[in-house]
């Protein structure tokens, strides 16, 4: 027991140092599973039942995920308690199930059903409504992204399917070499797994690097600026007034903002008290934001004559509320009984130029403000799991509960939107460059399939607003800044990524950082981004490797059930 024991202590641990932000043992990955899956083999051998290699595995995971994820306690202790827990169980049950369907086969290759079961259960931690996908075994890469360029094909769920073939290969050659003695062939098998898409790695990056030098002046770019205010959300952020905060902010970046700066990019929520959608107009806030807009625009000539053209957008985070229907995610309106409001986390895009007329959400007097509301929402924290579900059963008591618990009650949008808009590329308002970007807000960002529907639609690069804040100075805000990487590689879209407190900053299409700034640092990243029009083989075809698995899955499923049926009845 003492020997299980310390194996399962051994995978958790080399599971935590493998991980992000630790860059120096990445490479631990490849043999972190192999003393857990030791102790499965004394399944097989029928030394321990099913229900103790359940029990080994939970205490693994729940190490693994302790180590990692301990930081959420800060934001949401009830949150981090069940995210912790329930994230553990998924991952004991894996293997459990595993265990079981591997010891209910003769077939020598029942051990390759791991990868599907837990591809799998990755795919669908991606896409329910207790979704949790920090731990994606792919994400280990986020500190070596040059070992996974391939990913602009497989996304994340391709590190996954690598980590866990390698830990097969590993474990073979301890199985092999204890039965029948050391075996040169197993060895090279692993080094050919572990090695082939490392070296693949390396030609994609720089055949992707000579691509972008020989097309490099013929890429349209954008001028931007990404704004790092630094308020604590502890502190001041919500407590200050927010007429400070934004002449604040604005003294901050006067002295960058030009006429020929395309768009200026501030954090989630800068705009922190709720403002109702109809009347965006009338914030002063806003206003000060249009002010800077229109004090700093384009003289350009048609046919002679004079034109005027306010390439200057600006992204902002800001809560809003809108009117609406009953639905289960709405709020009674006071004590208006038949009146209802929903609260969104609300990307706002302000500018004073066209792209097409029926894009725009709101304009008036020429000012014009597109919404994107947070879709992608942290269960528990923003949006009650399965409001869909209990809304039939539980009618108006789900909107009390979300009225009035500290589960939040945020509301989506039900699909993708972008940003659109125009600069100009030369002194004539008829070379003018249409282009569209995605904003993506905080936990969205780690969800690649999500990501990449935006540069399907067209999105020509990526804006990612975040308060990495709440997590104070942790582990945390260091792997939501390193994830953004991954997303940069599968959709060959460069990032510019503000955080209100966290990391700030630019990401080229290699998922290397251009610029940044670092925790508690008050400053502006100035910066020309190059827009993307070609679209990767991810972005076209999403977490294909999670469909198939996911089909496989029950196929095996429905193949166990009968094998146990038939041997019941024998």
């Amino acid at each position: 027991m003492l020997k299980r024991l310390s194996f399962c202590f051994f995978s958790a641990l080399l599971l935590f140092i493998s991980w992000p932000p630790i860059s120096s043992f990445t490479s631990c990955i490849f043999i972190a599973f192999v003393p857990l899956l030791l102790v499965e083999w004394d399944v097989s051998n029928r030394k321990i039942s099913q229900k103790q290699f359940f029990g080994y595995s939970y205490l693994t995971f729940f190490i693994f995920n302790l180590l990692t994820t301990y930081w959420v306690k800060h934001a949401h202790l009830g949150g981090a308690v069940f995210a912790i827990i329930c994230n553990t169980l998924f991952m004991a049950l894996v293997f459990s199930f595993y265990s079981k369907i591997k010891n209910n086969t003769t077939s020598n290759n029942a051990v390759f059903i791991l990868p599907i079961l837990w591809l799998s259960f990755e795919y669908l931690h991606l896409n329910w409504d207790l979704s949790w996908p920090w731990l994606t075994l792919g994400n280990v890469f986020a500190t070596q992204t040059d070992w996974v360029q391939w990913y602009s094909y497989t996304g994340v769920l391709g590190g996954t399917l690598w980590v866990l073939l390698v830990n097969l290969s590993v474990l073979n050659i301890c199985k092999k070499t204890h039965l029948n003695g050391f075996r040169l062939k197993f060895v090279i098998s692993t080094c050919i797994l572990l090695i082939f898409p490392l070296l693949s790695s390396y030609y994609l990056y720089g055949q992707y690097v000579y691509y972008f030098d020989t097309n490099y002046d013929s890429k349209d770019s954008l001028n931007v600026l990404v704004v790092q205010p630094n308020i604590d959300p502890y502190k001041e952020k919500f407590s200050s007034l927010q007429i400070d905060q934004t002449n604040n902010m604005l003294n901050l970046i006067r002295p960058y903002v030009t006429a020929k700066t395309d768009f200026i990019i501030l954090p989630e929520t800068f705009l922190n008290q709720p403002i109702w959608e109809h009347q965006l107009f009338n914030n002063l806030d806003i206003k000060q934001l249009f002010d800077l807009i229109n004090n700093n625009k384009l003289q350009t000539k048609l046919d002679g004559e004079k034109n005027t053209l306010y390439s200057i957008n600006i992204l902002v985070g800001a809560m809003t509320l809108g009117l609406s229907q009953k639905s289960p995610t709405s709020k009674p309106l006071g004590n208006h009984k038949h009146q209802f409001y929903q609260v969104y986390n609300t990307a706002l895009h302000l500018r004073n130029n066209f792209f097409h007329e029926d894009d725009i959400d709101y304009q008036s007097q020429g000012l014009k403000i597109n919404t994107y509301h947070k879709s992608k929402l942290v269960p528990g924290a923003e949006k009650m799991p399965f409001q869909n579900l209990l809304f039939p059963l539980l009618g108006d008591q789900i909107l009390k509960i979300g009225s009035s618990t500290s589960l939040g009650n945020f509301s989506p949008q039900d699909s993708v939107s972008l940003f659109n808009s125009t600069t100009i590329l030369a002194d004539s308002s008829i070379n003018q460059l249409h282009y569209s970007i995605a904003p993506i807000i905080c936990y969205e960002s780690i969800y690649g399939n999500y990501v990449r529907q935006f540069v399907q639609k067209g999105a020509q690069a990526i804006f990612i607003i975040t308060n990495d804040g709440w997590w104070k100075q942790t582990s945390g805000y260091k792997q939501h800044s390193m994830y953004a990487k991954l997303r940069a590689i599968e959709t060959r879209c460069y990032i510019a990524r503000s955080a209100n407190t966290g990391i700030s900053s630019i990401i080229n299409p290699l998922g290397i950082i251009d610029s940044q700034i670092d925790w508690d640092n008050r400053d502006v990243i100035s910066a020309s981004i190059l827009l993307n029009n070609d679209k990767t083989f991810y972005t076209k075809h999403g977490d294909f490797l999670g469909r198939i698995s996911s089909f496989l899955s029950i196929f095996i499923f429905l193949l166990y059930l009968v094998r146990k049926k038939l041997n019941f009845s024998h």
